[in-house]
């Protein structure tokens, strides 16, 4: 898999690159720390649900939105978003009820950047 090949997965590779400054090389370094750290925010995100710690729940999607939105993960990003908005409206069932496509989306996204990166 390559850059290139993220666009089929999905990803707004022209916009990631302008976070990078046009840079792959850097736009790959960002990849990498995306996937390193999000690999163990899966099950935190999750934990925060089944302890109902949704001020820290909040703090955590709302990182993700953004990260998601530098790498070119759009749709994350925008699940992120909306799970963010939910959070800060005290909707605790809508959370639990939704975060599932939003973890579940998160790994797909994860098993994109393992296979591109390695």
């Amino acid at each position: 898999m390559t850059i290139a090949d993220l666009r089929k997965e999905g990803f707004d590779v022209d916009s990631a690159l302008n976070y990078c400054a046009g840079s792959e090389e850097i736009y790959v370094e960002v990849l990498e720390t995306a996937l390193e750290e999000g690999l163990g925010k899966i099950p935190f995100i999750k934990e925060c649900v089944e302890k109902e710690d949704f001020g820290r729940y909040c703090i955590e999607v709302h990182g993700l939105k953004n990260a998601a939105r530098q790498i070119g993960a759009i749709e994350l990003s925008e699940l992120a978003f909306e799970q963010e908005k939910a959070a800060k409206a005290e909707q605790y069932d809508f959370i639990k009820e939704t975060n599932g496509k939003l973890l579940e989306k998160y790994k797909q996204t994860m098993d994109v950047l393992k296979e591109l990166l390695g």
